[in-house]
């Protein structure tokens, strides 16, 4: 029997100091022997790898057999109470949706480390590094990309970078990510560049398939900014080589510090902006004169299209113009705006329910600080802001991004549910999920793929300062699971995973920010949407109540 000392680390990958008190619990005893009465220990509050508060502690446990397997969670105080559960993921299994982290000892070690994340939001994409010991900030990236064989990062000058390549930085350097991980599938770079140097550089990854020599490119589905503002597809010809005419979805990523903000809006034509932090920015957000609607019951909600305000036809409208609109929805009496769908979207003219990346604000509309000014603008006076989001499917175009990101083959289709395995069917198509809304289903049986829906929505509500969510088609991810084909059989283990995906996806909203709103567009009448998911529901406030419409004007 050896002794191990495990070092726990939680992560919260939020920049403020929302949490207090932290205590680890485990399935160990005082003598460190697997016990099911769990003990507990106090943390210690450290910075994170990603700059933000992280908490931390070492337990020495002993491995008493190889394939014993030891459970850990971790206890808050913050904004949801005391006390609070804060391991928001369930363990990856449908029947069970218990919230826990399993790892079992390293054999032969005498340390070993177990890190959790609250979100993702700041681990996968391109983010800032902290090492313990420079002041300032390194460079990594991680991607997930299971199924690959290599993962590399390329830089452009154009914005895009064509299937052979062209487009290219020639002299910029090319950097070979390490991995996969096993247990998760994440690649990551070695963090040996100082992340300031590379704010507003142009990137893609090049994935090389296990199932194909052919390198591919694609986007950083983690990304926080796409280049391109156009709605054209170079692929297809037509493309005049300038960012303002190229469609953000097949363009390349941008690096940006999350944690600054641009100081014009709209910003200057010429030149880089003045950057101003991101406190800063918000420090003066509200007016105590114009306080914020205080719950559901009190919203008088104005549904808005941004690209429908564009004066010029085939021109979409701006987050500027939805800003110049403020005054006139104020006179109307409305208190809240929800907002169409703003995730980055193929093409302009839109209404924006095929998505592809989820942290990524519409870059024809303006982008990420246009859309933070147009937050802060209904702040002030007193309007909430609920963004309208799609976890159900991906745009249809998602060719340089969730389709086919690591593998060719329709199984290792990474973040799209295949059942089963071709030769099943006789159309290879018909082993994927369709679930009653206009895509095929995510693959919600994998964690990062319910996490990177979690990410995005705590990205929104901490980073942007969103005050509520409305969810599109919610039955589409729990309950309307079938093959896309023939048979056309219900699969109820992605319906079961669906159900876990909006379980964690409102516990992590609720332990960030409680008192966000939440609404579901869902038809079954099931109460499990409004229960609270500390008791296995889904945790929405409220649900649409479509027969009040059909009631109006009838079918």
């Amino acid at each position: 029997m050896a002794n191990i000392q495990v070092t726990f680390i939680y992560l919260t990958g939020i920049r403020s100091a929302l949490f207090h008190n932290p205590r680890l619990s485990g399935s160990w005893d005082n003598n460190g022997n697997y016990s099911d009465n769990w003990t507990s220990a106090p943390m210690q509050t450290i910075t994170g790898e990603d700059g933000c508060p992280a908490f931390t502690a070492t337990v020495t446990l002993s491995d008493t057999s190889p394939t014993l397997t030891f459970n850990w969670a971790v206890l808050l105080d913050g904004p949801a109470g005391s006390n609070c559960w804060s391991i928001v993921s369930e363990v990856n299994d449908p029947n069970n949706s218990n919230c826990y982290v399993s790892f079992q000892l390293a054999v032969g070690a005498t340390e070993q480390t177990e890190r959790y994340y609250l979100t993702s939001k700041r681990m996968l994409g391109a983010n800032k590094f902290f090492n313990g010991k420079d002041k300032d900030p390194r460079l990594i990236f991680r991607c997930w990309a299971p199924h690959a064989q290599k993962v590399e990062v390329v830089f452009s000058q154009t914005g895009y970078i064509a299937p052979d390549g062209t487009g290219i930085d020639p002299n910029a350097p090319v950097f070979a990510m390490n991995g996969p991980d096993l247990s998760t599938g994440i690649w990551e770079s070695s963090p040996d560049l100082w992340f300031g140097e590379y704010i507003g550089k142009l990137y893609m990854f090049r994935v090389t398939f296990q199932n194909d020599p052919t390198s591919l490119y694609r986007t950083d589905i983690f990304a926080r900014e796409l280049i391109g503002r156009g709605n054209i597809d170079p692929e297809n010809g037509g493309w005049n080589g300038t960012t303002n005419t190229l469609d953000g979805t097949v363009g390349c990523a941008v690096i940006v510090d999350p944690d600054q903000i641009s100081d014009d809006f709209p910003p200057p034509a010429n030149g880089q902006p003045q950057m101003v932090d991101a406190d800063d920015f918000w420090k003066d957000e509200f007016d105590p004169k114009r306080p914020l609607p205080a719950s559901i019951d009190d919203l008088v909600i104005y549904e808005l299209h941004v690209g429908a305000l564009g004066s010029t036809p085939g021109v979409p409208g701006t987050l500027q113009d939805a800003v110049n609109l403020l005054p006139y929805l104020v006179d109307l009496g409305i208190n809240a705006i929800e907002l169409l769908p703003m995730a980055e979207f193929f093409g302009t003219v839109n209404w924006g329910y095929g998505d592809t990346h989820h942290m990524v604000i519409q870059s024809a509309a303006g982008g990420r600080d246009e859309y933070r000014y147009f937050i802060r603008a209904c702040h002030r006076l007193g309007i909430s802001v609920i963004q309208d989001v799609v976890y159900n499917h991906y745009d249809q175009n998602a060719n340089r991004a969730e389709w086919q990101y690591d593998s060719v083959l329709p199984q290792e289709n990474s973040y799209y549910w295949y059942e089963g395995i071709p030769s099943y069917y006789t159309n290879p198509n018909n082993g994927y999920l369709a679930n009653g809304s206009s895509g095929w289903s995510p693959n919600f049986s994998q964690p990062v793929v319910r996490g990177q829906f979690a990410a995005a929505a705590a990205f929104l509500a901490d980073e942007m300062h969103i005050d509520g969510f409305r969810a599109d088609l919610t039955q589409a991810i729990y309950y309307a699971n079938q093959l896309y084909g023939p048979p056309n059989w219900p699969i109820n283990a992605a319906n079961n995973f669906g159900r876990k995906m909006l379980r964690e996806w409102g516990r992590t909203l609720r332990l960030i920010k409680p008192g966000l709103m939440l609404m579901a567009e869902d038809y079954t009448g099931d109460s499990m949407v409004t229960t609270p998911a500390a008791i296995g529901g889904f945790g929405f406030d409220a649900t649409w109540f479509a027969d009040f419409f059909h009631g109006l004007i009838g079918y």
